[in-house]
């Protein structure tokens, strides 16, 4: 070989070496620390609605950000302790002294804390505030018809207005309440809704938060067909009952049911299962008597409990040593 060829494949390989290098070197912050954009240290705010915000630290995969009233030092409360990818984080907080802190971490160790002080001050004022939600969450997903809208008390608020809208805006119900929550039963329907909340009292009010979209699911899966055995045949408690569920990647388990008669008044076993089929011995109660007739039927369950029709025909099959 060439020696310009040698050195030819020397580069490239170095190349490739340090290319492979660059993947598995982890930056070291330890010595490091995250600047904060806001709130300013030491800030007096009457609003009780705090952005948290710092710069991107060269290196960092994620912050740990911990809120506590009044302080490290005597914590009465921890508001919050969570680590996030993100740059911003935002909180309601009740009038009262804080500290906030915030650290940066990777892969090969973190920095150390950033401490900050913040006070929120009392205030008659709602202008400047923002309800805090709590029920039903951002993009929620319900079962039921009945909704419980709730949210978190505001300092001087003598009464809340909530409005609940159609996907289209379209208002449904605007009413005023002086307690922290309200219940209200939608049509039977499946649809997406919205609502939001604010606070009033004799000389203000808050802005409402954004609108929080939420679906009511009230649409059963669709009926499981059943496979095996087949009506009449004789089995062994170590055969399977399988079936093929038709509800989609919404059916989160199905409910099997064997029985000793053909209306289900005499029902043996009922068992919530995963999978889309069973082995006889494993179901709960499990058959044990042989050459004796059972019935059995499925039904699917979906993520927010509704349930689907039961299999018809039904299936019966009979249990042999």
């Amino acid at each position: 070989m060439k020696p310009i060829q040698y050195l030819a494949i020397a580069t490239l390989a170095l190349a490739l070496c340090l290319s492979c290098g660059k993947d598995f070197i982890v930056k070291n912050i330890k010595n490091d620390s995250v600047k904060i954009l806001a709130p300013a240290n030491n800030l007096i705010t009457t609003s009780n609605q705090i952005t948290f915000w710092w710069e991107a630290l060269d290196g960092a995969e994620k912050y740990n950000i911990q809120i506590v009233k009044p302080d490290f030092s005597s914590v009465s409360s921890i508001l919050t302790d969570t680590t996030i990818t993100v740059l911003k984080f935002t909180r309601s907080l009740a009038p009262g002294k804080y500290q906030w802190r915030i650290k940066a971490i990777n892969n090969g160790g973190e920095t150390g804390y950033t401490l900050y002080n913040l006070t929120i001050d009392t205030t008659s004022n709602l202008a400047n505030q923002l309800v805090s939600t709590i029920t039903p969450l951002a993009n929620g997903l319900t079962g039921n018809r009945r909704v419980v809208f709730s949210w978190n008390a505001l300092n001087a608020a003598l009464q809340y207005q909530i409005v609940l809208s159609a996907n289209n805006n379209a208002v449904i119900k605007d009413t005023t309440t002086s307690a922290l929550s309200y219940t209200y039963t939608f049509a039977a329907v499946s649809d997406v809704y919205k609502w939001k909340v604010r606070a009033l009292n004799n000389s203000s009010l808050t802005q409402y938060n954004s609108p929080l979209s939420f679906t009511v699911d009230l649409t059963p899966p669709a009926v499981p067909t059943l496979s095996l055995p087949l009506t009449g045949a004789s089995v062994t408690a170590t055969s399977s009952l399988s079936w093929v569920r038709n509800g989609g990647v919404d059916v989160r388990y199905d409910s099997v049911f064997v029985a000793t008669d053909t209306f289900f008044t005499n029902v043996v076993s009922r068992t919530k299962v995963y999978a889309s089929s069973i082995a006889i011995n494993a179901l709960n109660n499990p058959p044990q008597v042989n050459n004796v007739l059972y019935w059995w039927r499925v039904r699917s369950v979906d993520s927010v409990g509704n349930r689907s029709p039961f299999t018809t025909p039904v299936r019966k099959f009979t249990l042999v040593p």
